[in-house]
C-alpha cells in the first residue's frame, strides 16, 4: 500500500499542510492564513493558538484534498519561518504572543551590541551576526521588558517547535534552527552558556530545549493532537527543518557548487560548505548548521524581494485597472517589462519597503524618475530592484572567490519567465527552477522519509522526488547591461547614507 508523508509548513503569512506520495508528487495541500498583530511600532505578532488551530484545519483539510485514510502517512514533518521566539510554560501553553521574524523591536539592541564589541565576542562562538528578530536578540529584550514572563516560562522555542511540542507534547530544537538563534556554539551544536553569560541572559539558558538533528524522529502525534487534526495517534514525527534548509533540499541541492535562491517575502541566497573559518564582518551574515552533518549553510538574506512588487501592484496598477484579474495583472506587468529595452530605463528602485540591507533606517524609493517616465518604466524598475537586491547578497556570498556552476531558485518570482530570466542574465548564473510551489514542504518531507526508512538518505529521496522544471541561461550582452545599471543601484545605496544621516 502507497504510504504518503506529510508536510507541514508554518509561512510568515499562510501556514500551509501538504500531503506528497513517495515520488513527491504533491496530492493533497491547504492552506490559511494566520493574522500578523502590530500591537505597537516595530512590534510584530501573531496568536499562537490561532497557529496551532490553523494547522489543525489544514492537515484535515489536506486529508481531504488528498482522499486518503489517515493511516496512510508514514511520517510528519514541519518547517517553518526561523527565528522569531516564543515563550512556553512547563504544560506547553504560549506565554503571550509569539514574535514574529520580521520583527524589529530588538534593533536598537542589535545597535548597541555592535557598537560595544558584545557582537564581535558572540561571533566567535555562534558564528552569528546579530539581527533584531533573532532569537538571542528577542530574549534580551524580554529579559530587560517583560521578565516576568521570562521568569513564568518553561521553555523558548520557534513557532515549529511549538507546533511540534503540541503534535507531541514533547519539546525540542532541531539544529538548523537552533543553530540560527545566536545561542549555539557552532562547533559544538549545542547551546552554549557562555554565549547567555555574554548577552546577559545567563538566567535563560534553562529555557533552552534539546536538540536533534532534522531527520531524527522525535515523538508522534498524541491522543489529543489525533482528535484535533484528525491524524492517527502514533503518527512519528521527525526533527524538523528551518525553511531556508527545507528549501533548499527540496529544491535538490546537496553540493557546494550549486546556489540556492528563494525569492519570496524575503531574498534567500545560500549554499552549503565545510568551510565555517568565516572572521567577524566579513562576507557574510551567518552561518549555521545545515541538515547534512558536518556541512555548514552560509547565507546571505534580507526582506526586500518580490513582497516590494505586491505594494506596488497594490498601490499603483489595481486603482487603475481593477477589471483584471490577479493573473491577468501579473501577465500585464510582464508585457510591459518585455516590451522595455533593460537600456532605455534608467528608473532605479530600492526594494527597503519592509527593512534595509545597508543602512538600518534607510526606506524604499525611486531615484532618477523624469517626465518621459512611463509606467512600463517604473514597473522595470520594481523587478530590477528586486533583482539587484538578490545579486546584492550573491556579491557578498562570492567575495571570497566562491564560483556557482549554477542556481536553483524557487518563490513567487518564478511564475514570470520575465522576471526569472532577467535574474539569469544581471547575475550571469545558468538558473534551474524546481518542478513545483511547494520546495520547503517538499524538502521537510524528504528529512521525515529518511527518518521513517522510506528513502536510504538525503541523496536517494532527492533522486526520487525533485525535478527541473525549466532552466534559464544567461545572455552574457544583457549581463553587461545589467552590470553597469547594477553599478548605478549600487550609487542609490550609497546616497542612502547620506539622506538618513
Amino acid at each position: 500500500m502507497e504510504k504518503y508523508l506529510l508536510g507541514i509548513d508554518i509561512g510568515g503569512t499562510e501556514t500551509k499542510s501538504c500531503i506528497f506520495d513517495s515520488g513527491g508528487n504533491l496530492v493533497g495541500t491547504a492552506g490559511v492564513s494566520v493574522p500578523i498583530e502590530t500591537p505597537a511600532p516595530d512590534h510584530v505578532e501573531r496568536d499562537a493558538g490561532t497557529v496551532w488551530s490553523a494547522v489543525c484545519q489544514t492537515v484535515r483539510s489536506a486529508l481531504h484534498d488528498a482522499g486518503i485514510s489517515p493511516d496512510r502517512i508514514a511520517c510528519i514533518g514541519l518547517t517553518g519561518y526561523g527565528n522569531g521566539t516564543l515563550l512556553a510554560d512547563s504544560d506547553g501553553n504560549a506565554i503571550g504572543k509569539a514574535i514574529v521574524s520580521t520583527d524589529n523591536r530588538g534593533q536598537k539592541t542589535v545597535l548597541e551590541a555592535r557598537r560595544s564589541g558584545l557582537e564581535e565576542k558572540a561571533f566567535a562562538l555562534s558564528h552569528q551576526s546579530l539581527w533584531s528578530a533573532q532569537t538571542c536578540t528577542l530574549l534580551m529584550w524580554l529579559n530587560e521588558n517583560r521578565r516576568e514572563d521570562v521568569d513564568r516560562a518553561r521553555w523558548f522555542l520557534g513557532i515549529k517547535e511549538y507546533i511540534r511540542m503540541k503534535l507531541t507534547g514533547m519539546p525540542c530544537c532541531e539544529i538548523t534552527e537552533a543553530s540560527s538563534t545566536g545561542l549555539m556554539n557552532i562547533r559544538t551544536r549545542s547551546f552554549d552558556l557562555e554565549l547567555f553569560r555574554l548577552l546577559g541572559i545567563e538566567n535563560c539558558f534553562r529555557l533552552a530545549p534539546p536538540c536533534v538533528d532534522c531527520s531524527e524522529p522525535l515523538g508522534s502525534v498524541t491522543e489529543e493532537a489525533s482528535a484535533l487534526t484528525g491524524l492517527v495517534a502514533g503518527t512519528p514525527v521527525t526533527g524538523a527543518m528551518f525553511d531556508v534548509d527545507a528549501g533548499l533540499l527540496g529544491s535538490g541541492i546537496l553540493d557546494g557548487d550549486t546556489l540556492g535562491m528563494i525569492a519570496g517575502t524575503w531574498s534567500i541566497n545560500e549554499y552549503l560548505s565545510d568551510d565555517i573559518s568565516y572572521g567577524y564582518g566579513e562576507t557574510t551574515n551567518s552561518v549555521s548548521c545545515s541538515f547534512l552533518e558536518g556541512r555548514y549553510l552560509v547565507e546571505e538574506s534580507t526582506p526586500t524581494s518580490a513582497s516590494n512588487f505586491s505594494w506596488f501592484l497594490d498601490q499603483f496598477m489595481r486603482p487603475f485597472l481593477p477589471d483584471l484579474s490577479p493573473g491577468e495583472l501579473y501577465d500585464r506587468c510582464n508585457e510591459m517589462v518585455a516590451s522595455t529595452d533593460p537600456e532605455d530605463s534608467q528608473v532605479v528602485f530600492i526594494p527597503y519597503l519592509y527593512a534595509s540591507a545597508t543602512h538600518p533606517d534607510a526606506k524604499a524609493g525611486f531615484l532618477n524618475v523624469a517626465g518621459y517616465t512611463t509606467m512600463a518604466h517604473m514597473v522595470r524598475a520594481v523587478y530590477e530592484g528586486v533583482v539587484f537586491s538578490s545579486l546584492f547578497n550573491i556579491r557578498r556570498l562570492m567575495a571570497r572567490g566562491k564560483k556557482f556552476s549554477r542556481a536553483r531558485l524557487s518563490g513567487g518570482l518564478t511564475n514570470s519567465p520575465v522576471w526569472t530570466q532577467m535574474m539569469a542574465d544581471a547575475t550571469g548564473i545558468p538558473i534551474e527552477v524546481p518542478d513545483g510551489s511547494e520546495l520547503s514542504a517538499l524538502g521537510v518531507c524528504i528529512a521525515a522519509g529518511v527518518g521513517c526508512g522510506l528513502y536510504r538518505d538525503y541523496a536517494d529521496g532527492v533522486e526520487k522526488t525533485v525535478r527541473v522544471l525549466r532552466t534559464y541561461l544567461p545572455d552574457a550582452g544583457r549581463t553587461e547591461i545589467y552590470r553597469r545599471k547594477y553599478a548605478r543601484y549600487e550609487k542609490a545605496l550609497e546616497a542612502l547614507d547620506v539622506f538618513y544621516g
